[in-house]
């Protein structure tokens, strides 16, 4: 009965064309564009694609009354907000039986200069890729994620790292506006001036305050090119590489803010062997025909698979073309590459799985990481097309720093606790069947890495949301200051908690 009611109140409201019912093609082809096909496993009753602002807002309003159950219980219509797709957890960005808003078509990129300051207004349905085409030519860098078809509005709310965080901070760290639909359908825009409190939990908060439209965010004079690629190589050559991350994040006189260094170790069943990828980039201004000194130790290291060797001066759009979204933060590229010409992603539904623990940027901890996650892969070896694998994403002092120099979040994260690695293990797999058994390695291997960090006075309580799974508290782990802080922007802007109760997907604030 509620269906049909709500079904019934929003065609009444909306434009029927931009609603989606299962069967129908064009459903069948949004549902399935997750990165995950346990995410796509969920059907909604209906998709809807706004257009505008103003949709969103009328569609929050025609939702509140079904969504909060204020027609009985029976005819309660929950909803999900999507906006790339590509945070593999279940249930984040869909919904199984309801309504989900997916945000795909409010897609615009524009170039506004206040003065001095140029932001890029970005639509919450944006890929980076063409964020970062408007700004080829314009002698101009943004704070987004590493990958051209990355969805704008994952990151910008929960984190993120890019290739300028050594320098310019956290993804959501560079929202200088966010434009939001509240649950009563006003549209406000969050900022330094406007909604302040709003601003900072939007800064880590997910999905928990309202359906975000639009992003601005700071840019920056970036020259054309800088240097950027990765090397590829074995296991035994690993322990050198993660050494000479640590020299780096270490140094006496502050890691380098120009270098971003990232670190995976994966493992295919396809292949049966483990590989290995250093991501290098230097931003500098002062990027020439010389490679950089900082990314030497990496770039110059052998043994290495030389004819995999990326590294080269590159713009910013080559470089986020060299990252698939689909295996960011993991070695499938790398696994794949060292076999084949060029990864390129198929149609094929393909399950994944992210999950995360933080650590203080200690060696032992990072090596006994590593070594939990090789023999803990034991048991799901052989999984049809498994590809898992362990990265370790820095957080250096100087990342943590721009936090505060940029207006503040909601992370919790201190600089005086750096320099951070973010352990992150993330799985690809094929068949439904193994779902059981590679959710529990996972489970038990990043568990086991979190007891370990403990044992040796390393861990440190975070826990990136974009990268998470149920059982992670994430919100919890933003300590309790922050999670008070976020719990009163809630009652404040959503009193009857419409984004808690109506929205179940996400990590919510009051457990």
């Amino acid at each position: 009965m509620g269906l049909e009611q709500v079904t019934k109140a929003l065609r009444n409201s909306l434009p029927s064309s931009n609603l989606y019912f299962e069967g129908e093609r064009e459903y069948e082809t949004l549902n399935g564009s997750y990165l995950s096909a346990m995410e796509s496993d969920i059907r909604p009753a209906v998709i809807f694609r706004p257009e505008s602002r103003k949709q969103v807002a009328k569609f929050v309003k025609v939702m509140k009354p079904f969504a909060l159950g204020e027609h009985g219980e029976e005819a309660t219509v929950q909803f999900a907000i999507r906006s790339g797709g590509q945070q593999p957890l279940p249930g984040v960005a869909n919904i199984q039986g309801g309504i989900t808003l997916d945000l795909g078509l409010l897609n615009s990129v524009e170039l506004q200069k206040d003065g001095k300051q140029t932001t890029v207004s970005v639509g919450a349905g944006a890929r980076w890729g063409a964020v970062y085409d408007r700004l080829e030519g314009t002698g101009l860098g943004v704070t987004g994620v590493r990958s051209a078809s990355g969805g704008v509005g994952g990151l910008s709310l929960t984190g993120g790292v890019s290739f300028f965080s050594s320098r310019e901070g956290f993804v959501c760290d560079n929202v200088l506006n966010y434009e939001v639909v509240l649950a009563s359908g006003e549209i406000v825009n969050a900022n330094e001036h406007e909604n302040s409190d709003l601003w900072i939990s939007l800064r880590g908060g997910g999905n928990n305050f309202g359906v975000v439209t639009r992003f601005d965010f700071r840019t920056f004079p970036q020259p054309g090119r800088f240097w950027g690629g990765s090397v590829f190589y074995f296991l035994s050559s690993w322990p050198y590489h993660v050494g000479a991350l640590l020299s780096e994040l270490r140094k006496k006189d502050a890691a380098d803010p120009n270098a971003h260094v990232q670190l995976s170790i994966g493992y295919s069943s396809q292949f049966a062997q483990f590989a290995c990828q250093s991501q290098l980039f230097y931003t500098g201004a002062d990027a020439n025909e010389n490679m950089p000194d900082v990314i030497r130790p990496w770039a110059d290291m052998h043994p290495q698979i030389e004819q995999l060797n990326s590294v080269r001066l590159m713009t910013l759009k080559e470089a986020v073309a060299e990252q698939p979204a689909d295996a960011k933060g993991s070695v499938r590229y790398v696994i794949v590459s060292t076999n084949l010409p060029k990864y390129q992603k198929t149609n094929s539904p393909i399950r994944c799985a992210y999950m995360n623990v933080t650590v203080k940027a200690d060696a032992p901890t990072l090596f006994e990481a590593t070594e939990i996650f090789t023999s803990s892969l034991e048991n799901v070896k052989s999984a049809p097309g498994l590809m898992s694998s362990l990265t370790f994403q820095p957080y250096s002092v100087n990342t943590l720093q721009q936090t505060a120099r940029h207006g503040g979040n909601s992370l919790g994260l201190d600089p005086s606790d750096g320099p951070l690695i973010n352990i992150m293990v993330s799985t690809y797999w094929q068949n439904k069947s193994d779902d059981a058994a590679i959710l529990k390695y996972m489970n038990n291997a990043t568990a086991y890495m979190r007891r370990e960090a403990q044992r040796r006075n390393k861990l440190v309580p975070f826990v990136s949301m974009n990268h998470a799974w149920a059982h992670q508290d994430v919100i919890e782990c933003y300590g309790e200051e922050n999670k008070r802080a976020l719990q009163e922007t809630s009652m404040k802007f959503d009193p009857e908690g419409l984004f808690q109760r109506g929205v179940p997907g996400g990590f919510k604030l009051f457990n």
